[in-house]
């Protein structure tokens, strides 16, 4: 069965699952996910993981992403973007570029994030916003997130409106990162737009446009990627026959070296077969076997 990733042009508008909902009705698809959630309000590159992809989510997910954030000052949201009420929070006339550009290093790095309220986050068994929605303030813990760039591309005082370019790794929210420049700066600050711009080697300039793809019949699997390029960095091991066979069964083989770590597995055809991790009795471990 035809499996890998597409890189698809979220439009804003229609949320992650909506989108993986019009890839699934495509011919030959049974399986579909994404690797990582993009809000409604929001657009750019989301990874498409189809058939046998999606055993690889949580490695798409361990991508850094880059966004284009639009962030407006002297204004606060509930939900923390546009799609939220607005309350007027503080006069933004204060707010320089070099104000602006002087408390962007504290974001930067290993920080500490309160998530929105308006998230997909479960507490209690049930997503947060699904208590928000009932009105429900409930309260959050800080998480540690990684920021690897931040920048200020440019910024009209006019309409107090900043753009800022945005690197980071998994769980990180650019609606509290806006909130929390609009909390350091006195004013208060929402998340206006955000395009995301990459996610690892997908780019946007290269993704497909929801649109095309949703009519595109069996033309789809023109714009697939391979299924192992999240494993690309990794280490690979080519099997034989007998090692093929053990591997599809579900049984370990000898690794090949002392070094710990996962494991690519590529059968006698030259296919990605499985992914595996070495064990304490240093063996691979077969954690994901993807033909028969």
């Amino acid at each position: 069965m035809t499996a890998g990733i597409l890189n698809v042009n979220k439009p804003a508008g229609p949320s992650s699952f909506a989108v993986v909902r019009i890839v699934g009705r495509l011919p030959g698809i049974t399986k579909v996910g994404h690797g990582g959630t993009l809000d409604p309000a929001a657009d750019g590159v989301l990874p498409v993981l189809v058939n046998a992809a999606t055993r690889l989510a949580d490695f798409v997910h361990e991508w850094p992403k880059t966004y284009l954030a639009t962030v407006t000052f002297g204004f606060t949201s509930d939900t923390g973007d546009r799609e939220g009420q607005l309350t007027a929070a503080g006069d933004a006339s204060a707010v320089t570029r070099e104000r602006i550009a002087d408390v962007l290093p504290r974001f930067l790095g290993t920080i500490e994030q309160v998530p929105p309220m308006y998230s997909a986050l479960k507490q209690g068994g049930e997503a947060l916003y699904r208590k928000a929605r009932r009105g429900e303030e409930t309260e959050r813990q800080a998480r540690r997130v990684e920021i690897h760039a931040l920048q200020l591309v440019d910024y009209d005082p006019t309409q107090a409106v900043a753009r800022l370019e945005v690197s980071s790794g998994r769980g990180m929210y650019v609606r509290s990162l806006a909130h929390d420049l609009g909390t350091a700066l006195g004013c208060g600050a929402y998340l206006s737009a955000l395009t995301r711009t990459a996610v690892g080697p997908l780019r946007l300039s290269d993704a497909i446009a929801l649109s095309a793809l949703s009519t595109a019949g069996e033309g789809w699997k023109d714009w697939l990627l391979p299924m192992e390029l999240p494993l690309m960095g990794w280490p690979s091991v080519a099997l034989d026959a007998v090692g093929a066979a053990a591997i599809r069964r579900g049984q370990s083989v000898a690794a090949p070296s002392s070094a710990p770590g996962r494991y690519r597995l590529i059968d006698p055809q030259g296919r990605l077969l499985a992914w595996a991790e070495v064990d304490a009795a240093h063996r691979l471990q077969p954690r994901a076997v993807f033909s028969s």
